[in-house]
């Protein structure tokens, strides 16, 4: 089958949806977006939240994530199709299905562009390679026709739990298929030392050092001062003596005599209010700073990430409310729900409420959907779900989001760690929130966070 470029990729960035994107990029830098709008991202493995023993309720890895559609499910490429063109047809086409492009695509967006097949169906393309989806993929973060819902399914209590469940081993990958991963990236053309990392914290993938936290560089066209204060808030990247220009790398001389690393001119440098990998608090904490940016996720644009003194950075509204999820686990499960992020972020668990966060008593009364416009699309980890009156409602990594009519200003979480109790006492008797469960179980509602 030929086909041929319908829209090529764009030098410009962004059209009318990017707008609602999350960041600017350090400098004078555009900073692409992920994904088009119909696009998602979708981690793999038990990072979709299967299993909610105590192990993989508070560790979920985020370590792969792949392209999707809206739906969830994953994106791949063909390694025998030529750049720019689809050659999947007749038998072909009934296994592996073309990732259907929208007629019209408003937002240009770098790496993605549509291919028209010979059937006339516009097929979206991720680096010249057409992208289809596998008939034997059943639900998000599968890959193969491997469901991660294989980890701790058991004959008693549903999809979820059972950590004793047997898991049936893994059909091998077809073969001349590739998996689209978005996550991880090779990191090309960086010093020793740096790599370029999912930070949820700054909305995208970021460069981080060696001790995988995250760079940053003023924004704002001014030379950072040489720090005169004990401790120092910015540290700079340090250069070795002998080091050399490699990419966008190069070292320089510094303020304060420091040889430092540098990215496209601006000076780097690592924040020591990161305490930890994955941290972006540098991010908003002084005008004109940013991590620097290598891709950044879409937000909608009437979202915001702010820092509470608590939990650190959560998902705001236009008005600067916090935003919540409603989510559930086995009573037995370890977690740090209290703490900063410490609520496991797991897809499945919100796919399994959608829009009904299954209140008792009075609960809806006090917890208001955060809807979406009508003419919102899925994008990166953001979809969307219509509600039962036809309203959409935003999600975020499958997890409807609301908000908490107990917050009386901007800041305020009072809503976060709101429980709700459901116990069953035996095998006949089970909790039903979209999975069942046998056993104690929690509702709890969850300050948004990346």
């Amino acid at each position: 089958m030929k086909a041929s470029f319908v829209i090529a990729c764009a030098a410009a960035m962004f059209a009318a949806g990017a707008a609602q994107s999350a960041s600017k990029g350090a400098g004078k830098n555009v900073v692409p977006l992920a994904t088009p709008f119909g696009i998602t991202v979708q981690p793999l493995g038990l990072a979709q939240g299967y299993g909610l023993d105590k192990t993989t309720a508070s560790g979920v890895p985020r370590d792969k994530i792949v392209f999707a559609m809206a739906e969830g499910l994953t994106l791949y490429t063909r390694d025998s199709d030529p750049m720019g063109a689809s050659a999947c047809d007749a038998d072909c086409a009934k296994s592996w299905l073309p990732a259907k492009a929208p007629a019209k695509v408003t937002t240009a967006v770098e790496n993605w562009s549509v291919i028209a097949r010979a059937d006339g169906v516009k097929q979206w393309a991720y680096k010249g390679k057409a992208l289809y989806t596998f008939v034997e993929d059943k639900e998000p973060g599968s890959v193969g026709g491997n469901a991660p819902s294989r980890f701790g399914r058991g004959p008693l209590i549903g999809p979820r739990g059972q950590k004793s469940a047997s898991i049936p081993k893994d059909k091998p990958m077809p073969g001349g298929w590739s998996v689209a991963y978005f996550y991880p990236v090779k990191s090309d053309n960086v010093p020793p030392g740096f790599e370029i990392k999912e930070a949820e914290d700054a909305l995208g993938l970021v460069l981080v050092d060696d001790r995988q936290h995250t760079l940053y560089a003023r924004t704002d066209g001014r030379k950072a001062e040489a720090c005169r204060v004990n401790p120092c808030k910015w540290l700079p990247a340090r250069a070795p003596q002998m080091a050399e220009a490699i990419g966008a790398f190069k070292p320089e001389w510094g303020q304060g005599g420091v040889y430092q690393w540098t990215y496209k001119g601006n000076a780097l440098y690592s924040y020591a209010g990161d305490l930890l990998p994955g941290y972006a608090e540098g991010d908003g904490a002084e005008p004109g700073w940013e991590p620097v940016r290598m891709v950044k996720y879409f937000t909608p644009a009437n979202v915001s990430l702010k820092t509470t003194p608590k939990l650190g950075k959560v998902f705001t509204n236009d008005k600067g409310m916090t935003l919540y999820w409603r989510d559930s686990f086995i009573y037995q499960s370890g977690s740090g729900h209290s703490l900063r992020h410490g609520a496991p972020i797991r897809p499945a668990v919100g796919r399994d409420l959608k829009t009904d966060p299954k209140c008792q008593d009075d609960c809806l009364s006090k917890w208001k959907p955060f809807l979406a416009p009508d003419d919102a699309q899925a994008n990166g980890n953001w979809n969307v779900y219509v509600r039962p009156d036809g309203k959409k409602q935003w999600a975020y990594q499958d997890y409807a989001m609301w908000t908490f009519t107990g917050d009386e200003k901007p800041g305020d979480v009072y809503g976060n760690d709101e429980y709700e109790y459901y116990i069953s006492h035996d095998a006949k008797s089970v909790v039903d929130i979209g999975t069942p469960y046998y056993g104690p179980m929690t509702m709890y509602w969850v300050a948004a966070h990346p």
